[in-house]
């Protein structure tokens, strides 16, 4: 579902930017608001989820840490 928006520009900010260029960087606004708005919904996910007692988890950080552990420990 979409949702059509007014906007009101100042004929300062026309002269000073091309059409084209301020519905560029109007399309960029969108795109970071709609990140934005997933990773908040990722962080709300995740701080549902107990990693800690996870098996699924704990199984992948051993074997990240082993595939990893030399970068980190010196032998």
């Amino acid at each position: 579902m979409t949702t059509q928006l007014t906007i009101d520009i100042e004929q300062q900010l026309l002269d000073t930017m091309s059409q084209t260029e301020l519905e560029q960087s109007i399309k960029e606004w969108l795109q970071r608001l709609h990140l934005r708005a997933a990773a908040k919904e990722i962080i709300t996910d995740l701080s549902k989820t107990d990693l800690t007692n996870d098996p699924q988890w704990q199984a992948a950080r051993e074997i990240a840490w082993q595939q990893e552990r030399a970068k980190y420990v010196s032998q």
